[in-house]
């Protein structure tokens, strides 16, 4: 199991006891799930602990919990992956399920101490990540957490009913620094 920290999280790869009733409540609130992909289905607890069981079987991917309190309270995930060994990339992708947190920076604390993870510990040169035009918030986390915009894709998906654009943001191991921790 691996563990990580940052300044006020704690970070732990998930297992199927994480997948709980709050959990897929999370994934299945429009508020936390407007710009997740699974949104697209209803979430129960048999569906996250499939998940957690995939992502956990996958050696290109590490999914960890989110947690405050010191380890005790689950606010959300992070995933590193897909990886793709050969060259030395990956893609970040998270969501901060409990609303009681957004906005107070843990995005971007976790986006760090995964990134430090991917560099450091895992020797990769890359990392990639997209969020919805919308997605602000999202937007904000990553250009804080150093990463840069690299493109943006025109109406590439379908959010309350109207296309949107996708931004694309990218880090390189020799940009990146542990100033954002």
């Amino acid at each position: 199991m691996q563990e990580l920290t940052s300044k006020r999280l704690y970070f732990r790869t998930l297992t199927e006891e994480d997948a709980t009733s709050t959990y897929a409540d999370w994934l299945n609130n429009p508020a936390v799930n407007r710009f997740l992909e699974v949104r697209h289905s209803r979430q129960d607890i048999e569906t996250c602990r499939s998940f957690i069981r995939a992502c956990n079987a996958d050696p290109g991917c590490f999914l960890f919990g989110i947690f405050v309190d010191h380890g005790k309270t689950h606010i959300g995930n992070i995933k590193l992956g897909p990886i793709d060994w050969r060259y030395g990339s990956g893609q970040i992708g998270l969501f901060i399920g409990d609303q009681a947190y957004w906005g107070a920076g843990y995005a971007s604390e976790a986006i760090s101490a995964i990134t430090r993870f991917a560099f450091d510990e895992q020797g990769l040169s890359r990392l990639e990540a997209g969020c919805y035009e919308e997605n602000l918030g999202s937007l904000r986390s990553f250009l804080k957490s150093g990463f840069s915009l690299e493109g943006f894709f025109r109406k590439k998906f379908i959010t309350d009913g109207k296309r949107t654009g996708c931004f694309w943001l990218g880090i390189l191991k020799d940009e990146w620094t542990n100033d954002h921790l």
